[in-house]
């Protein structure tokens, strides 16, 4: 049967295994591209998706714990959030040299912007708990 936890295991071995992806393109990349541009291009965004993804590990592992509402959380989510603005810019600067890079902008900060949402609403979550936790 499929439960909570469950789905958090789940999603903390998606979160690994995009790590261990995202680092094996960073080493197996520059003997399978050899254009220059695509190759810096790649570096430059590789550390915004690092953090994007060490944000969202830091939300999870706060979540496993049992510490939902939490300043901690919303700070991972703006993490993650500002390094997806700042991956689908450098994206939509390679877009000029190879125009696919556009879409990949697009859903980059799409997500960025979804990370930013989650995140307000979380803010006025915690807003919401500490009222509750005050009345009697």
């Amino acid at each position: 049967m499929w439960n909570h936890s469950k789905s958090l295991l789940l999603t903390a071995w998606w979160i690994r295994i995009a790590l261990v992806l995202w680092a094996a393109m960073a080493i197996v990349l520059p003997f399978l591209c050899r254009d220059g541009v695509i190759l810096v291009l790649f570096y430059v965004v590789f550390v915004p998706i690092l953090l994007a993804l060490y944000g969202l590990h830091k939300m999870l592992s706060n979540i496993q714990r049992g510490i939902v509402f939490s300043s901690a959380n919303t700070a991972a989510l703006r993490l993650t959030s500002w390094a997806c603005f700042f991956a689908a810019v450098f994206l939509l600067a390679g877009a000029c040299l190879q125009p696919v890079l556009l879409f990949a902008s697009g859903v980059i900060g799409f997500l960025g912007l979804f990370a930013r949402v989650i995140k307000n609403m979380l803010t006025e979550a915690i807003v919401l708990k500490e009222e509750n936790d005050y009345t009697i």
